[in-house]
């Protein structure tokens, strides 16, 4: 009987080993999440080691351990290496070589997550089909999410995240995927790139560096499509799909009608045919996104009747799901989109909530990371831009919210230098029945303060 994953036969192949069989389920990091039959990796990192935690890996029915040195109290079969996590890339590299699964690599400046949650949403009753867990998309979690992966997979979608210039092509390298989709090329990152015009050679890597990739899937609106067709022009990619909003590629929407509650679109695809479906209108930053996924579904001769299924798609956590809680008996209902924010996607989801026309509006913005030497400029844009809305109260939070504090005269608006200081004035600051907007950089920790409130309703 053939492995369900990776089988010990091919590790001790791989790592010149002579482990007896043992059944593998897949791959972890974390004993906190580790399943019975797991690889643990015992990784060291800036906060933690991995070889802290052996036994506890052993207790939770690891399979076999991956270290740097013996632990000789226990009983977990263990393979010593020189680099852990070089192991780990190894040994995705080798697995992902023996499978005949389809891979897709998803990337962008924004929505990456939400997409691949989104396909994996719609394409759930679909046999075979793997998507990687949460953001699972780096060094660490991508080639984890390989292992975890069933080798009978048909279609696996994977997202590639980057910070740097060759980050997204040493993932390639791993995944080698067979489609790759580039979402967007937005201002996030440019701490550490000096323009737009960089984010997009660097999110190209996922389609310049490796030789596997069949088709390549562009948003023909974004910034710098024009560099990433020439881009692409220059390898030896067989098929190219676009998507827009408008009349002028392979698949776009034809027709748009908008309601309170939905959004009714008629979208065109290669061959004329068209596709009629609806967007909740709470959803309507992620009409790109979903003409993603329809590309996708096109390029892969995947049922494109799946995306009506979009309408259904429930928000991840902390990406626009709503919250209802009391604080002090004051009625609260929370729009948590406290997973991260940019510049673009700060104002494409406070337009949608403004669209809303709900009473007594309270915005919790903290500051947006990660946007080097125009940190100041876009803080100082986004104020501007919520200041013309409609609200309560408006509260910013983080270092370069508070530089900018005294560049701004009005009442309603509150600045604090972290969330903590929001936490210890909540007395003060919900006095009412509200509806609450919140986003802002994970390091903001806009979080805690849900879980706060939270903790109140127990």
């Amino acid at each position: 009987m053939k492995a369900s994953h990776i089988s010990i036969l091919e590790i001790n192949n791989l790592f010149n080993a002579k482990h007896s069989e043992i059944k593998i389920t897949g791959a972890s990091l974390d004993t906190r999440t580790l399943k019975k039959g797991n690889i643990f990796f015992a990784i060291k990192g800036k906060n933690n080691d991995g070889h802290e935690f052996i036994n506890q890996a052993e207790k939770k029915g690891a399979s076999i351990a991956f270290v740097q040195k013996i632990n000789s109290k226990s009983n977990l079969k263990q393979i010593k290496v020189k680099n852990t996590l070089s192991a780990l890339s190894s040994l995705a590299r080798y697995y992902r070589s023996l499978l005949n699964t389809q891979i897709i690599g998803i990337t962008g400046s924004v929505g990456k997550t939400g997409t691949k949650d989104a396909i994996s949403f719609i394409l759930k009753e679909h046999k075979n089909i793997f998507c990687s867990r949460q953001s699972y998309n780096n060094k660490y979690g991508m080639p984890l999410e390989i292992l975890n992966m069933p080798r009978k997979t048909k279609f696996g979608f994977f997202e590639l995240g980057m910070n740097h210039f060759g980050e997204i092509k040493s993932l390639v390298k791993i995944l080698k995927p067979n489609i790759s989709i580039i979402l967007n090329i937005e201002n996030v990152h440019l701490g550490n790139f000096k323009s737009l015009k960089e984010i997009a050679a660097a999110k190209s890597e996922i389609f310049t560096s490796s030789e596997n990739i069949d088709s390549l899937i562009l948003n023909k609106d974004t910034n710098h499509y024009n560099l990433l067709y020439r881009y692409y022009k220059n390898t030896k990619i067989k098929n190219i799909y676009n998507y827009s909003k408008k009349n002028n590629s392979n698949v776009y929407i034809k027709e748009r009608k908008k309601t309170k509650k939905i959004i009714q679109l008629k979208v065109s695809l290669p061959g004329d045919e068209l596709i009629s479906f609806g967007v909740r209108s709470d959803q309507e930053n992620l009409i790109d996104n979903c003409l993603a996924i329809l590309t996708c579904l096109h390029a892969l001769n995947i049922d494109h009747r799946f995306i009506k299924k979009f309408k259904n798609v429930p928000f991840t956590s902390g990406r626009g799901n709503i919250i209802r809680c009391k604080y002090n008996s004051h009625k609260l209902e929370l729009y948590d989109h406290s997973y991260n924010a940019s510049p673009i996607s700060m104002k494409q989801t406070i337009d949608i909530f403004d669209s809303f026309k709900e009473k007594n509006i309270v915005y919790l913005i903290g500051d947006m990371n990660e946007l080097g030497q125009k940190a100041s400029y876009y803080h100082s844009n986004l104020i501007k831009f919520l200041n013309k809305k409609k609200f309560e109260k408006c509260l910013f939070i983080g270092k370069h919210f508070k530089k900018l504090e005294n560049k701004i005269r009005n009442n309603k608006i509150s600045f604090f230098k972290d969330i903590n200081q929001v936490i210890d004035n909540l007395d003060e600051i919900i006095e009412s029945n509200y509806t609450i907007f919140a986003k802002g950089s994970n390091s903001i920790n806009i979080r805690k303060l849900i879980s706060h409130l939270k903790q109140e309703n127990l």
